[in-house]
């Protein structure tokens, strides 16, 4: 007679560091960003050395909005691996969402000494220089991006905004031209791409665009406000009313908008309507400038020059407005 075990469930190995960090991987491509944090904590509880998992957790916070705690990880994977890439370029990410573009170039270069074929470090340098006012450094970065990898979508926008600074609109509509062939449905590119036409005063081919970009995001306000600029330039003052009355409702912060509304509604005849929403741009346009004084005057004492010069500047533009 043959005897059998008493338990004979599947007895399964326990999970690893490495088994946690690929589910936290796997789930932070889904966008389910909360859960791969807690998975990468696991892999962590694992194993505290495990560098990439440091990197994986300060990826998942800052895909949550929450930049410090994404560097810190990234510092705890760089001193565990001086050498880790990741964790070099992830720092410099977060530092350029706080607005520290100057630090984010540093992890760049540090990036790039560990390995000069990283086409997201050379991309990532590129974001940096640009932010600094030098964007013909920063479409030289580009460059290098995408002779590493050609299909680089970000890098074909973040080249195409580059040249759109240096006001060279037709070569930026190449780069995102360049994007949408790789993947239509791209929607930075399509905005970026109308901006370029207005730029060029080509408002149906802008309009076309918008209109594209609308089939993806129905209610994004900035499609919505440039498809209303470019049909009030076209003179066609009753669409471009419906179109920034739709964006206004979704974000009534757009004082731009509020100030094409006032144009087109003066041009109709409007004059009351055209008063009040002029009125509603110049209340939007006064806070904005006496945020950015402040906040400037709080840089400057801060000794972040650099930084306070672009919130003067962002002040400045308001005033030209």
């Amino acid at each position: 007679m043959v005897e059998f075990p008493e338990d004979t469930e599947d007895v399964r190995p326990p999970r690893t560091s490495r088994d946690y960090y690929r589910e936290g991987l796997a789930l932070g491509r889904e966008g389910r960003h909360e859960d791969a944090l807690s998975t990468f904590s696991l892999a962590l509880s694992d194993n505290p050395g495990h560098a990439l998992a440091w990197v994986g957790s300060g990826f998942a916070l800052g895909k949550l909005g929450r930049y410090d705690e994404e560097i810190e990880c990234c510092e705890k994977a760089i001193f565990i691996d001086p050498n880790c890439v990741e964790a070099w370029n992830f720092k410099g990410f977060a530092l350029g969402m706080l607005g520290r573009f100057e630090d984010k170039l540093e992890c760049c270069e540090r990036a790039l000494q560990i390995d000069p074929d990283s086409a997201s470090a050379w991309n990532n340098k590129g974001v940096a220089l640009g932010m600094l006012g030098r964007f013909e450094a920063e479409i030289g970065c580009c460059d290098r991006a995408l002779k590493l990898r050609p299909r680089y979508l970000s890098a074909w926008v973040n080249r195409g905004y580059a040249f759109g600074k240096l006001k060279w609109y037709e070569e930026e509509i190449i780069c995102y031209d360049r994007a949408l062939k790789i993947y239509p449905f791209y929607f930075s590119a399509l905005i970026k791409k109308g901006i370029a036409l207005i730029n060029l005063k080509r408002h149906r081919e802008a309009i076309e665009i918008f209109d594209r970009a609308l089939l993806i995001e129905p209610d994004n306000a900035n499609a919505l406000y440039r498809k209303g600029l470019s049909l009030s330039l076209l003179g066609k003052h009753e669409e471009a009313i419906i179109s920034l009355e739709r964006s206004l409702k979704i974000n009534p912060t757009i004082a731009d908008a509020w100030i094409v509304m006032s144009n087109s509604c003066f041009m109709l005849g409007r004059l009351e309507e055209s008063a009040r929403a002029f009125d509603k741009a110049y209340y939007i346009d006064v806070k904005d400038v006496r945020s950015g004084l402040v906040k400037g005057l709080s840089l400057l004492k801060n000794g972040m020059f650099d930084e306070a010069l672009r919130s003067f500047s962002n002040v400045l533009g308001v005033l030209l407005r």
